[in-house]
């Protein structure tokens, strides 16, 4: 077991490639990556090489203002998707030309930390939205048990606050908006409130019209659906699903 003294860095192959340039952590203890947050991309590599290309990408460092250039590329991993299917993915890593902070740009089909696909992953919370019990659900999808039982505790405890965030993308996202009924399920009510918001954000980005619902909330999450810090911030308001 080693471990890093706060401030140590770690070098950087002349490829660009390995970890990020500034690390902090504490002994016995995994290294905290000081990483700038980025949107999560496209699935495509192509289009998101010419998003680097063009710098359509935006440094989201508060006050940086800089756009994103690429820097080789993350670690290849699997992905699981619906039916069992495994890709390996090896997600493009960029670098803010103007601050240096690095990012692997995660996407829209993952989840951070996540092994199985988006969309397995929202089948299953709209499955439990409709009220199905998580052995159910695991059996339909072919995923651990105490996998599905994981993905659903954490939405289950966090699912107001999820409808509070929607909701305030519907306000600050769409021109004059529509609020869809409430549901008794809070899980459900998040749901219904996330589906409103996709069918409303066309007008002013059409780009969400080929994004199913768990592509769309990968984008606006920055991947972080269920990951640990919420609520989620840095989004950038004038190109929310870039």
């Amino acid at each position: 077991m080693w471990a890093l003294v706060p401030g140590d860095i770690v070098g950087i192959d002349r490829y660009g490639n390995g970890p990020p340039v500034w690390l902090v952590a504490w002994t016995g203890r995994a290294a905290r990556c000081l990483e700038a947050p980025v949107p999560t991309v496209c699935h495509v590599l192509a289009v998101v090489e010419e998003q680097l290309s063009s710098g359509d990408l935006e440094c989201l460092v508060d006050g940086c203002g800089g756009v994103l250039a690429p820097w080789w590329y993350g670690v290849e991993r699997d992905l699981v998707g619906l039916n069992g299917g495994v890709e390996r993915v090896r997600p493009r890593r960029a670098i803010c030309r103007s601050c240096s902070r690095t990012r692997v740009l995660l996407p829209d089909t993952m989840l951070r930390r996540r092994q199985y696909g988006v969309e397995v992953i929202g089948e299953a919370l709209a499955l439990a939205a409709k009220g199905w019990a998580w052995t159910r659900i695991a059996a339909r999808l072919g995923v651990a048990y105490a996998t599905v039982r994981g993905w659903l505790r954490r939405m289950v405890r966090r699912a107001d606050l999820v409808r509070a965030w929607l909701l305030g993308l519907l306000g600050a996202l769409v021109d004059d908006p529509w609020l869809p009924a409430g549901e008794q399920r809070p899980l459900a009510d998040a749901l219904v409130v996330l589906d409103a918001l996709r069918r409303q954000l066309p007008a002013r980005w059409p780009l969400v019209a080929r994004l199913s619902r768990w592509r769309l909330v990968a984008r606006l999450s920055r991947s972080g659906l269920l990951a640990p810090p919420w609520p989620l911030d840095h989004l950038n308001a004038s190109r929310p699903v870039t």
